[in-house]
């Protein structure tokens, strides 16, 4: 089938898993994968609604304290290596990591597209900055920010190299990526489709290989990936803002 890959530019996607009512496929040439066919933006917003993110409310709160300790772990290594405190968080839902940041002595500000988990976030965290929106779609400073935290983000996303440009835009030159996603290996254990995992669709809507990511991270300007060991859990990495 002819479907553009949005990291190799390759035009020959091949069908991957049909799990119903979903196509998922995939490019025989980087091993990159998504829905097919891709909703826009508009749809992808549309399902940010009440519900959606009443559920991640009540999944994080399930889990609450190990999440936060899991915030202050990844706060405290991205201040180690940041080159200076200003901390974007794209994707802080409830908070958890803009808290732990800030408790760390760097300036965070957190950018969510599901307005309910924007208001859980101010309720929780009072005195932090939480923006409300896509994160293609807000007006940000131009390297204005010395890190960016994305933490199982970019599987959600419909435009992976505008999501990564935009990314790429906010950062001064040498500022710090912290970046973790899903890896496809997670899912597409095994020979038969059927007995794969469900991919999330259409919450989720791509899935990276280790190679495949580092590759579309050095289109956008990125260097120093250092793909971290996850213990089979997906994809986890730091990369650096090049000049």
């Amino acid at each position: 089938m002819s479907e553009h890959c949005q990291i190799c530019d390759g035009r020959e996607a091949m069908p991957l898993a049909h799990q119903e009512p979903h196509l998922w496929v995939r490019c025989p040439d980087c091993g990159f994968a998504w829905i097919s066919p891709m909703p826009g933006q508009a749809e992808a917003a549309q399902m940010q609604d009440d519900e959606t993110g009443q559920s991640y409310i009540d999944g994080y709160l399930v889990k609450f304290e190990k999440k936060m300790r899991n915030a202050h772990h990844r706060a405290r290594l991205m201040a180690h290596r940041m080159p200076g405190p200003r901390l974007l968080d794209v994707g802080s839902n409830i908070g958890c990591m803009v808290a732990a940041a800030g408790e760390r002595g760097l300036e965070p500000t957190g950018v969510e597209i599901n307005p309910v988990l924007v208001g859980e976030a101010r309720r929780r965290f009072p005195g932090h900055q939480f923006l409300c929106g896509a994160f293609e779609e807000l007006d940000l400073p131009e390297a204005g920010f010395d890190g960016v935290y994305c933490s199982e983000v970019i599987e959600h996303v419909v435009d992976t190299n505008r999501f990564l440009a935009g990314i790429a835009r906010v950062m001064r030159p040498g500022a710090l990526l912290f970046l973790t996603t899903p890896a496809l290996r997670e899912y597409a254990k095994g020979g038969d489709p059927k007995r794969w995992r469900h991919f999330g669709a259409p919450d989720h809507k791509l899935y990276y290989s280790a190679a495949n990511i580092r590759r579309q991270l050095q289109r956008h300007g990125f260097g120093s990936v250092r793909v971290l060991f996850n213990f089979g859990r997906g994809i986890k990495l730091f990369a650096t803002r090049t000049p």
